[in-house]
């Protein structure tokens, strides 16, 4: 007997012919695949616009870079999507330019940035601001607004609309 079948060779049994996939392993690498797919794709800035507010259309085309949101309809106004002053009529009715609540938060978010900027040379003050109008607010008050970001150092200045399809 020129080879003796050995104890693992006798009690090894007999594999089946056709080949089973383990899907498991395959679906976790799908999910951590699509996972860095998601979070590292970028579609640019995404604004939030207020539900009550119905943005003027434009033919503009230039890009939004994120910056300290502004926006306003006939009764409220809103900083960077929380309310800040729920009746707008007596800033309308006034004389004065200035709309002291809004002078304030905007000064106090500029001064922080700054401060920030200060400490960490990659994060830039830059004045910017994006102003949310609804298409109904008077241009009365929407000036003071203007006037009120310029008053607390937020120059660069846009607003927000609504792209014309054509």
């Amino acid at each position: 007997m020129p080879f003796a079948p050995t104890k693992r060779k006798k009690h090894r049994r007999e594999r089946s012919k056709e080949m089973v996939l383990q899907i498991t392993s395959l679906v976790d690498v799908f999910t951590i695949l699509l996972i860095f797919l998601l979070k590292t794709y970028s579609t640019g800035f995404i604004m939030q616009i207020v539900e009550s507010i119905k943005l003027p259309v434009s033919s503009a085309r230039a890009e939004l870079s994120p910056a300290v949101t502004v926006a306003l309809n006939r009764q409220r106004l809103f900083v960077d999507g929380e309310l800040l002053v729920p009746d707008l009529a007596p800033y309308e009715k006034a004389d004065d330019l200035l709309v002291q609540p809004l002078f304030a938060a905007l000064k106090t978010q500029a001064d922080r940035l700054k401060r920030v900027s200060a400490a960490n040379p990659n994060v830039v003050f830059t004045g910017e601001v994006i102003i949310q109008s609804d298409r109904q607010v008077p241009f009365r008050l929407l000036k003071k607004i203007i006037y009120t970001a310029g008053q607390a150092e937020y120059v660069n200045q846009s607003m927000a609309v609504v792209q014309r399809s054509e």
